[in-house]
Formats: C-alpha cells, sequence, structure tokens
C-alpha cells in the first residue's frame, strides 16, 4: 500500500488530537502534500479492513492547506457546518455516519503519511487499497503520473 520511503503517523484518537491541541510538542500533520485516513478503530502498523477504514482524503492542488483540510474535516464531523456552508464532504459524511450508528467523533482515530513523492496517487492507491465506506468518489486522477 505505501511506497518505501512512506510512513505513516497515527493512528491518534480525535479526542485525544484535540486535548493536546495547544501542546507544541504534540504530533501535528505536514502543511502540505499528504493524505489521511479516519477509521473506527485503532490499528498497530497499518490499518486494514479491520480498522474499519471509514474515509481517506487529501487536498486537490499543490496548496500548503493539508493541515487546515484536516481541520475542515474535524469542524464538519461534528457538526459546525450548514448545508450552504459545509468545508469537507467527508466531514459532512462521517457527522452523518456517525449519527446513525451512535458513535461519537472523537472516538474516531486519524492518521496521514509523511514523506509521500505524490500526494495524489498516494490517495488514490490508499482508497483502492482501503475501500473507506464514506468515500462516495474515487479522488481524480493525478495530472502528473495518471494514476489514482
Amino acid at each position: 500500500m505505501l511506497e518505501r520511503h512512506e510512513k505513516w503517523v497515527g493512528p491518534f484518537q480525535i479526542r485525544r488530537i484535540l486535548e493536546r491541541c495547544m501542546d507544541d510538542a504534540s504530533v501535528k500533520p505536514p502543511a502540505a502534500a499528504s493524505a489521511y485516513l479516519v477509521t473506527v478503530r485503532r490499528w498497530r502498523t497499518a490499518p486494514s479492513r479491520v480498522s474499519t477504514p471509514l474515509y481517506v482524503g487529501g487536498n486537490t492542488g499543490k496548496s500548503a492547506r493539508f493541515r487546515t483540510r484536516l481541520g475542515d474535516l474535524i469542524a464538519d464531523a461534528f457538526g459546525f457546518y450548514t448545508h450552504e456552508t459545509g468545508h469537507h464532504s467527508g466531514g459532512q459524511h462521517i457527522h452523518r455516519w456517525c449519527a446513525v450508528v451512535g458513535i461519537n467523533p472523537l472516538d474516531l482515530h486519524l492518521a496521514w503519511i509523511e514523506g509521500t513523492d505524490c500526494h495524489r496517487c498516494l490517495e488514490g492507491r490508499l482508497v483502492k487499497r482501503l475501500s473507506p465506506t464514506l468515500n462516495r468518489h474515487s479522488p481524480s486522477r493525478c495530472s502528473v503520473h495518471g494514476a489514482m
């Protein structure tokens, strides 16, 4: 699933990420060029279907918005959106799924990748391999490598 130079960071329970948000020493996602995974269950070295992958995402451009994109995901997962003004469709899918199954988004797990050469290809590989429940569409093809 990952290439040799890529590595998982996490998973971290969202509750713990938010509890440690003021700690400058806590692990933070990169500013740009990565992909993330939200799962129901914690896992050790690599996620699998047993960890119940819910959503894989990233940012589509080359902007330094990856960490901000995760903030959008978390805000919408907790219901801080309206039908007119949502930030993140994946976060909204997570919010609705959590409401239906009775799980608090605080109890979900979040991980991301460090060291990727192409975050668009990485996102495509993760979706293809993990088949996350809440991804409604496959990521768009990588404009450089043509992979998805």
